[in-house]
């Protein structure tokens, strides 16, 4: 019995041949048996085609590929500071952007994924274990902070609430949530970078400390030269000259019944803001410049409000010379519109907090104790840093109106990577996938390229 390899359009076949007598006709005649297809040259070890698509697993790759090439900088840092907890963090902050879950399920949901491949002690005891450790220990976390700061940062400083009826949570104190409801609250401080347009720092404090307390710890974190921008009550006499002492600048509105502005100066300097008329008048008050701004518009919005009210028969309390007006006091000694355009990137941050409560499903964590919440809080912010990194890029690519990030993740999870033992495939990718993909500039050629493996 023979080998002989034969070829059928470009792929080469090995079939056994032998020669065997036929009675019926008196002759000899040549019997071929195939013996499978010749795979990367090997002809001595030829493959069945049922044992070439014998398949191992398959599993969703796109989504990852794309927030694994965003995230370098982040995932860096985040393996020098937790060598032994990194996969893991890895897992639940991937869940928490993606598809999040409870515990329990967050190992079934990456059996799905390339990274079960490299990840696989995923056990709810041993992730609740990693997020109880990362929480004991807040310097790691300030270390990833400063690593990822840059130098003069801006940043929309601003605290809300998670609320928590679990007797193990010690940082829980009473407070009114936005229907005035009385419930047990941990208070959360995060900071918006205006750089990078994305979130760059979070902290838990007891929900019963005030406001303006948070910032002290605050600035004794952040580096010289960082630009705080604020809402009313974070700040005072006290914290004015603090934050000059140590070389910090903020931009802050002033309460209403302040002595401090000027609200009686009329002045004719405007500019324009999103299409609406700003005036505006400064002044140097003790050091620090503040500038009165007046919202045309939404003067006259509050002029109709108040005699609406006097119409139905009450008395509101109303300043003629308040109407439409804001003061902002600052020591950063910039034009009144730069102050001015500064002061309403807050609004992200108000956004950000949404985005971490909402679509990453952070609003009301039933976790026993506070290390553990810590850690679970830390862990989901660096999924909120790849959710703001990968919206950014849809912006880029001017297709955020047509698709969300949640959707961009969901339509690149349909691109796949199947193992058949002795190499992996890329599975057949759905048109509007492909076509997805080379938006992102997303080569699934070459995947797996940035994910684990």
């Amino acid at each position: 019995m023979t080998r002989e390899i034969k070829k059928v359009g470009k792929y080469n076949y090995v079939y056994e041949s032998s020669m065997v007598w036929d009675s019926e006709h008196s002759k000899r005649h040549k019997v071929s048996k195939y013996v499978g297809k010749v795979i990367n040259g090997d002809i001595n070890n030829p493959k069945k085609v049922r044992e070439i698509v014998s398949i191992h697993g398959i599993y969703e790759i796109g989504h990852l590929e794309l927030v694994f090439s965003l995230m370098k900088d982040v995932l860096s840092p985040l393996r020098e500071e937790y060598p032994d907890d990194y996969m893991k963090i890895v897992a639940f902050s991937l869940n928490r952007l993606i598809f999040p879950l409870p515990l329990k399920y967050i190992k079934s949901w990456i059996e799905k994924t390339w990274l079960s491949r490299t990840i696989h002690e995923l056990s709810p005891e041993s992730l609740s274990s990693m997020l109880k450790r990362i929480g004991q220990n807040q310097d790691k976390q300030k270390s990833i902070y400063m690593k990822l700061m840059k130098r003069n940062e801006i940043i929309a400083y601003d605290t809300s609430a998670l609320f928590s009826y679990s007797p193990g949570i010690r940082m829980a104190g009473f407070g009114h949530n936005n229907n005035d409801l009385n419930l047990p609250m941990i208070r959360t401080i995060m900071g918006f970078s205006r750089l990078r347009n994305e979130p760059c720092y979070i902290r838990l404090v007891l929900g019963s400390v005030a406001d303006i307390d948070t910032l002290r710890k605050t600035e004794e974190e952040l580096s010289p030269g960082t630009l705080f921008v604020m809402d009313r009550g974070f700040i005072d006499d006290n914290n004015f000259g603090k934050m000059d002492l140590n070389g910090l600048y903020f931009i802050t509105p002033l309460k209403r019944d302040s002595k401090l502005p000027d609200y009686s100066i009329n002045s004719n300097n405007f500019f324009m803001f999103r299409k609406r008329a700003i005036k505006y008048t400064s002044m140097t008050v003790k050091n620090y410049d503040i500038h009165v701004f007046e919202d045309i518009l939404l003067r006259a919005m509050e002029e109709n409000e108040y005699y609406s009210l006097i119409d139905s028969g009450k008395k509101p309390l109303y300043s003629p010379e308040k109407a439409g007006k804001i003061a902002l006091i600052t020591n950063v000694r910039e034009k009144p519109q730069s102050i001015f355009e500064l002061y309403k990137f807050r609004n992200d941050i108000e956004e950000s907090f949404d985005v971490f409560k909402n679509l990453l499903q952070v609003d009301t964590p039933y976790i026993r104790d506070d290390d553990t919440l810590k850690g679970y809080v830390f862990v989901s912010f660096i999924s909120l840093i790849a959710y703001y990194r990968l919206l950014k890029l849809l912006k880029e690519k001017k297709i955020n109106n047509k698709i969300s990030v949640k959707d961009a993740l969901l339509q690149l999870s349909k691109i796949y990577l199947t193992d058949v033992g002795d190499r992996i495939i890329m599975a057949e990718i759905p048109k509007k996938v492909r076509e997805l993909a080379e938006i992102l500039e997303l080569k699934p050629e070459l995947f797996p390229k940035n994910v684990l493996s």
